[in-house]
């Protein structure tokens, strides 16, 4: 099976179906009271091509799944028609913020900013949870934002929000399974998209992570896709895999030569 594809994630998706009881979308674990002991959430980072997001999700409906797709608020991916159509199918739109990167670190513009865009979005969908992205060429740290904000006495509920996909879930006693990088090794390719987590599983190659999926896999799930890292034909995933493969490279010579996080350093204003 050649992974990333379409294809490929259809597999994951019944594997899924056939070993959690419970698939939901991060407003419903934020929701629940107590907390699902056995779920899976599936979350998509909507960085760029959005329409690949739209495939995937009408995969998804097409197999009775729902997911959470968190959107940039960049031109290229802002794109109100493609948030409704997949709201509409019954996915959860929440907001991948970058707030401490465009504001260059200074806390009260990056406040501004996390404001202003969360207002464009709710003017086109409803939206109850966020997710950071990474940015891994930028010094300043999104992952930050909301520690910052607690310092400052601010919290997600100012903003009418349930929670953030990061700061918001204790990742301890959860296996957390991400494509960054276009790798699923844990340790691999992998800057910023780490968490928490005691749970471990080697599923280095996309025919390990479908054998343990498929075989009594860990009650508590969640799963990271990027949509445009997977493919609907060969030429795209050509050229995809050669992208990916140019920006790990860029990634990893960056995080050897840069100094530390300002925003975990102190340096942010």
């Amino acid at each position: 099976m050649r992974d990333f594809t379409l294809d490929a994630y259809q597999a994951y998706l019944k594997a899924i179906k056939k070993s959690y009881r419970s698939i939901i979308r991060f407003d419903e674990y934020f929701s629940s009271d107590p907390k699902p002991g056995q779920f899976c959430m599936i979350k998509h980072d909507v960085d760029r091509r959005p329409y690949h997001a739209v495939r995937m999700a009408l995969l998804e409906n097409e197999l009775g799944v729902q997911s959470t797709y968190y959107f940039r608020a960049k031109s290229h991916t802002f794109l109100p028609d493609v948030m409704k159509q997949i709201h509409r199918l019954g996915h959860e739109i929440g907001y991948h913020y970058e707030s401490l990167s465009d504001a260059q670190g200074s806390i009260i513009e990056a406040v501004r900013d996390f404001e202003a865009n969360l207002k464009k979005f709710r003017a086109i969908v409803p939206v109850r949870t966020t997710a950071f992205h990474g940015r891994p060429l930028s010094r300043y740290d999104n992952r930050a934002l909301f520690r910052l904000m607690r310092q400052k006495g601010a919290s997600v509920s100012d903003f009418d929000l349930l929670g953030d996909a990061n700061e918001g879930i204790d990742y301890t006693g959860i296996l957390y399974v991400s494509d960054t990088g276009r790798t699923w090794d844990s340790a691999k390719n992998k800057i910023r998209d780490t968490v928490r987590s005691d749970v471990k599983v080697n599923v280095a190659e996309g025919s390990m992570l479908l054998t343990y999926l498929r075989s009594q896999p860990h009650p508590k799930l969640i799963l990271l896709t990027h949509p445009e890292r997977w493919s609907h034909n060969s030429v795209d995933w050509i050229i995809q895999a050669l992208k990916d493969g140019m920006t790990n490279g860029i990634k990893r010579g960056v995080h050897l030569l840069r100094p530390a996080d300002k925003s975990f350093r102190g340096g942010v204003r």
